[in-house]
């Protein structure tokens, strides 16, 4: 039975996930398949962007189902092709009011469920330079508050066995050649295993299990 291969790309906004993954997909072909980023489908589709705490968290719900909805059409659709994933089901908590704290609770799941979901994540950190970093249509943060979520993503993802943390660079192209190395090596190690379970080697110490249950302190 095939068992669903993904790599998520996470991290602050502006950290250049989308156009990554556009060059590890011709650089990988047929062997890789994108999943589009939910937040901005939901946003410029017209899903209301209202301020506050309360509408942040029907916000990363929404965001959250439809990101685990685009990740099993992906895998329905084409099963052996390993999903290149724009951003994953635990970046909601980064955005998660509180810290966190109750995200898990409300959508029903648990911490290592979600990490298991992705053999290897990728993050990339946004533009330490103000003046680099870009809004858009619907990147709307300022720099300061990137640089904050880039710091609670890496939070969320940091007890992954595989995560890569891939830092701000002078050159997007340096960004683009360290990522293409390591997936170069990792998919290989995909590929070749029989049952790759992330499950299984997950070291997540009980106490922050329980913490990050009911949310990382902010």
């Amino acid at each position: 039975m095939l068992k669903p291969k993904r790599i998520v790309f996470t991290g602050g906004p502006s950290g250049g996930k989308t156009s990554l993954i556009e060059v590890v997909l011709r650089h990988f072909g047929d062997k890789v398949a994108a999943v589009p980023e939910a937040a901005s489908i939901l946003y410029s589709g017209g899903f209301p962007r209202k301020t506050g705490s309360l509408s942040m968290k029907h916000i990363q719900r929404a965001i959250y189902y439809v990101v685990r909805e685009l990740e099993d059409l992906s895998f329905a659709t084409e099963p052996k092709k390993i999903a290149l994933c724009d951003r994953g089901t635990l970046d909601g908590m980064a955005y998660w009011p509180k810290g966190g704290k109750g995200f898990l609770d409300s959508i029903g799941s648990t911490f290592q469920e979600e990490l298991a979901r992705y053999d290897i994540v990728i993050h990339l950190s946004p533009p330490i330079k103000q003046d680099i970093y870009r809004l858009s249509t619907t990147r709307i943060e300022n720099h300061s508050k990137a640089l904050e979520l880039d710091k609670r993503t890496q939070e969320v993802w940091k007890y992954h066995p595989k995560r890569f943390l891939i830092s701000d660079e002078p050159d997007f192209l340096i960004k683009v050649n360290k990522a293409i190395k390591i997936l170069e090596r990792e998919i290989g190690r995909i590929d070749n295993k029989k049952q790759y379970s992330v499950a299984a080697k997950l070291a997540l110490p009980m106490r922050e299990q329980k913490q990050n249950n009911g949310g990382m302190e902010a």
